[in-house]
């Protein structure tokens, strides 16, 4: 998905998606989208959820982490 196709979205890496009324995922470093198998973006009705798969998406050393 395109940046310009996404501007609503607010937030870092798990975003909420007002229009979807769900939480989406973004690799902040590579700005890939989490998508499903089948090509369409991944959505979460749950925060925790949605942090989860960021975490495991976005692997990178984070503060206070080894």
């Amino acid at each position: 998905m395109a940046h310009d196709q996404v501007p609503r979205l607010h937030g870092y890496g798990v975003r909420f998606d007002p229009g979807a009324q769900c939480y989406r995922v973004r690799n902040e470093i590579t700005g890939e989208w989490l998508c499903r198998d089948s090509g369409e973006l991944a959505s979460f009705t749950f925060f925790g959820d949605a942090y989860s798969a960021w975490r495991l998406f976005e692997v990178h050393p984070r503060p206070g982490e080894r």
